[in-house]
């Protein structure tokens, strides 16, 4: 290979590399959306409430766990499914009222490419030590056929039927009925402060940078570390929002919330309203990230290696 083409071929080299690394590391005002979360990664912590009588109230064990990560036959598209469990504790201080359930799981589905959530709880299941119930969509791997909820498959106590082929005979049918209901008042009511998902964040974060939500977009405020009860060291990026919830079920003034910062997973939240000067902080207890086998950024460096590959193959005819 001659000297002008070695110059030309080292220049081309560096300047693809360069726009890799600035295409991967840096990002505008606005955050991408772009989801990197792992499946198997998990957090588990305690859900605690304060107000002006109560101080650190346990109500409930939470864990939230990237279950599964799925292509949508209809829109070719990746959905992430957020798994939330919450484990009840029982005593008549516990704000959350779960009346008689100590258990309740729900499953958000959400497009992994842009954080827009299909259903908040596209699986819903609540239980106690006596009896069981469940309405569920996951199972159909269709976007399109999730959003029509004549699919949902309804249980209690073990029997099962879909909703939309139902005829108003089967045994229990009024708590088939009354699963259906909560099932569809629970996803109208999420979504309203959860079109895009508060489960998870693009990874590619600067102090400053917006964070698209609703009904009003949040802000990165700082790259910080968090300690576990465990006593483990996470780094994290931090995040503020307005007029919304995170594990809630009601929307509060002010949520602080921190993001594990190599997938971008919500490992901590602090939930405030100012006005009745109540708070509900989910404290991580354990946290476990899987990681992936491709190395980041995997796009660049299939391009760089195919580039480097082209060079040396033209070098060759060359000589």
């Amino acid at each position: 290979m001659n000297r002008k083409v070695k110059s030309f071929t080292i220049l081309v080299l560096g300047l693809l590399v360069a726009s890799i690394y600035f295409s991967a590391l840096t990002q505008g005002a606005l955050l991408s959306d772009q989801l990197e979360v792992t499946t198997g990664s998990y957090v588990k912590g305690k859900y605690l409430y304060t107000n002006d009588t109560h101080n650190d109230v346990l109500m409930a064990y939470i864990t939230l766990t990237v279950d599964d990560i799925w292509n949508d036959s209809y829109t070719l598209l990746n959905v992430v499914n957020f798994k939330v469990l919450y484990e009840f504790e029982d005593g008549e201080d516990n704000p959350l009222g779960m009346g008689v359930a100590t258990t309740m799981e729900l499953t958000a589905a959400v497009f992994e490419h842009n954080r827009t959530t299909i259903l908040p709880a596209a699986s819903l299941y609540i239980a106690n030590d006596t009896w069981e119930t469940s309405a569920d969509v996951t199972y159909l791997g269709d976007v399109e056929e999730m959003l029509d909820l004549y699919n949902t498959n309804l249980t209690v106590d073990g029997t099962s039927y879909i909703y939309g082929d139902m005829t108003g005979s089967e045994p229990n049918y009024s708590d088939y009925m009354g699963m259906m209901f909560i099932f569809a008042i629970y996803n109208a009511v999420l979504l309203t402060y959860q079109q895009y998902t508060p489960y998870a964040i693009n990874t590619v974060a600067n102090v400053a940078d917006t964070v698209n939500f609703v009904p009003l977009d949040g802000r990165v405020d700082e790259l910080e570390p968090i300690t576990t009860t465990q006593g483990d060291s996470i780094d994290c990026i931090n995040v503020e929002y307005d007029n919304t919830a995170t594990f809630g079920l009601d929307d509060v003034d002010e949520v602080d919330t921190h993001y594990e910062a190599k997938t971008g997973l919500l490992i901590r939240s602090l939930e405030n309203d100012t006005v009745s000067n109540t708070q509900m902080e989910f404290q991580p207890i354990e946290v476990v990230i899987k990681t992936s086998f491709l190395p980041f950024p995997i796009a660049g460096v299939i391009v760089s290696i195919v580039a480097i590959g082209l060079v040396v193959v033209v070098s060759r005819k060359r000589k």
